[in-house]
């Protein structure tokens, strides 16, 4: 039962973006893909902006939430880019599940061969989290670096880029009450590889489906699972946002 609904997931997905390529036509009249696209890397005009509001959502491991049921744990994000010259452009975001929160600020530096593109940057981020109910008084907080690279391709409709990041630990302590645990988690805690589709909806506006693959030992926003796990996880994330 649980690989019928674990296809039945992916299905929908592909779906959703047959349909997408197959009406992609109708929208994209008069329209620069590459420029209205926000995974896609390519440079951006000095002050030029460009923000995407999204929602993803992770399956987490069984054995970490203690349960054979598919779980999905939500993720709203906030993401914005700003063009800088000599080819640079600044990123921030913001991620939130309600109980966590998640900022981040890079740099990435982009190199274009006409519709295909390359981008080689990094993300230094700050998060916090809070549970102080069902008994816990919990507070957690950390420092963490994501090198990334991405690659896409600009087709006549629609544009397709691959992203990899790595994940680094720079610091993490979680408090209990009055009590404050060190963090003991490895420097190094993991990867991931997204693939984004991106297409015009309606005006400049742009639509954006994606899956992310992330394999790493620690994954911020399952923290109030309280996992003692020392072991690399998969953890598959579907991506749905608008660029604005």
């Amino acid at each position: 039962m649980k690989t019928i609904l674990q296809i039945d997931s992916i299905s929908k997905l592909f779906l959703i973006v047959v349909i997408f390529l197959l009406t992609e036509r109708s929208f994209a009249q008069n329209l620069n893909i590459k420029d209205n696209s926000f995974y896609y890397p390519h440079s951006l005009e000095f002050n030029e902006v460009i923000q995407t509001l999204g929602l993803s959502s992770a399956k987490l491991p069984e054995d970490v939430v203690e349960t054979d049921d598919i779980f999905r744990a939500p993720l709203f994000s906030y993401r914005i880019k700003y063009g800088l010259p000599l080819n640079f452009v600044s990123e921030a975001g913001l991620e939130t599940n309600i109980l966590t929160y998640h900022f981040s600020l890079g740099t990435q530096w982009n190199l274009e061969f006409g519709k295909l593109s390359m981008s080689l940057g990094g993300d230094i981020a700050y998060w916090i989290g809070g549970l102080n109910q069902f008994g816990f008084d919990t507070k957690i907080n950390g420092w963490h670096l994501y090198p990334n690279l991405s690659v896409g391709y600009a087709f006549p409709n629609f544009s397709v880029s691959v992203k990899s990041e790595a994940l680094f630990i720079l610091d993490q302590s979680t408090r209990n009450g009055d009590i404050e645990v060190s963090s003991n988690y490895d420097t190094f805690s993991g990867y991931a590889f997204g693939i984004y589709i991106e297409q015009p909806l309606w005006k400049d506006n742009f639509v954006v489906v994606g899956f992310k693959s992330n394999f790493t030992k620690f994954y911020y926003p399952m923290w109030a699972t309280f996992s003692t796990f020392d072991r690399f996880f998969y953890i598959s994330e579907f991506v749905f946002s608008f660029n604005l």
